[in-house]
């Protein structure tokens, strides 16, 4: 629509209620500026909701923990929580985690600590200690103490709550067709209820993005990365805080709700049930009183991987007015996407 023009007071549109346009927003909205979050669905109840939300260091490479980005993820996550009153399922109990072999498991925790990372081995005694439950470990095991764990829909609502608190508008149902241009530069979005002007758009729409992004003419390779998270019901807290294994990567949500992550095999096209079966298994064999343990739920869902891996995250100097805030991990990186994202719409 050519004759769209976008008044003075035309919001920040944010497209996706998932963590990251919800952290957007919260940024947005407690500097001031005027936001309309727009998502078809409930907030965090796409991919946000498959999210295993380990929110620390202790489940990737420590070169992974690499540039400004994940470099400031957790300080800015930390400083967020202070922001936000709304209970999020905060599980601040460390993470136990270990590799095929002890050597693996030395050098993993060798790297870390090179990195300047919160990490130490601790012996099978210690694991024991924190995670009573446990059969079987090995002699070494990876210590994280500061990671954590939350309920990513309770953060990502706690988040929009703090947005809304804060004068943002959260519109749910609508869902976005494309966005309008004029003039080389972005003037607002039509959606199935009408166009709406803007200031200025940011995409934070997961997969959906690449679509979104292609209506301005701008391209971008995000492509869906395909996880299986599993639910499982323990008739009490089995674990206290994360554990990554060779055969499971399982926390609890809650007291009475086992997360489980799983990746999904090439060309897989079945029931997620069918990746329950291994790792049921394998919790039931490892932990103590866990034959009570039951599947609950199984969902695959694509996570938004940019092609070269990195976040992408700024503003589109071939589009003014859009910006992107695609990436993976979503959860531990939103806090730190949110604020960037505030900080490029300094001018009011």
């Amino acid at each position: 629509m050519s004759d769209l023009r976008a008044p003075a007071n035309a919001p920040i549109v944010v497209i996706g209620a998932g963590v990251i346009g919800a952290s957007i927003a919260h940024h947005l909205a407690r500097a001031g500026r005027e936001v309309v979050v727009l998502d078809s669905g409930t907030p965090g109840t796409g991919v946000t909701a498959a999210s295993f939300a380990w929110v620390g260091i202790a489940k990737s490479p420590a070169d992974a923990y690499a540039g400004s980005l994940r470099e400031r993820a957790r300080p800015e996550f930390d400083r967020v929580l202070t922001e936000i009153t709304a209970p999020i399922g905060l599980r601040p109990f460390g993470a136990l985690t270990w590799e095929e072999s002890e050597e693996r498991t030395r050098s993993f925790v060798s790297d870390h600590q090179a990195a300047g990372h919160r990490m130490k081995l601790i012996t099978a005694y210690e694991a024991r200690m924190r995670e009573p439950s446990l059969r079987d470990v090995p002699d070494v095991v990876a210590y994280a103490p500061d990671d954590v764990g939350v309920d990513p829909v309770a953060f990502t609502r706690a988040l929009l709550r703090s947005a809304q608190e804060h004068g943002a508008e959260v519109r749910t149902g609508t869902t976005v067709l494309r966005i309008v241009h004029d003039d080389g530069r972005v003037r607002g979005v039509a959606t199935d209820w009408g166009v709406l002007a803007a200031k200025s758009v940011v995409l934070a729409a997961g997969t959906a993005s690449t679509g979104l992004a292609a209506s301005v003419g701008v391209d971008i390779d995000v492509a869906g990365s395909p996880c299986c998270l599993l639910r499982f019901s323990t008739p009490r807290p089995l674990v206290r805080g994360i554990l990554s294994a060779p055969e499971f990567e399982v926390r609890q949500l809650d007291d009475a709700t086992l997360l489980a992550a799983e990746d999904v095999p090439a060309g897989f096209s079945g029931d997620p049930r069918e990746l329950a079966v291994a790792t049921l298994a394998a919790i039931r064999r490892s932990f103590v009183d866990a034959d009570d343990v039951r599947l609950e739920h199984a969902v695959i869902a694509d996570r938004p991987m940019p092609a070269n891996g990195q976040p992408l995250v700024g503003p589109v100097p071939t589009m003014p007015g859009l910006h992107l805030a695609i990436a993976h991990p979503g959860v531990i990186l939103s806090a730190e996407i949110g604020r960037q994202v505030a900080a490029a719409h300094t001018t009011p």
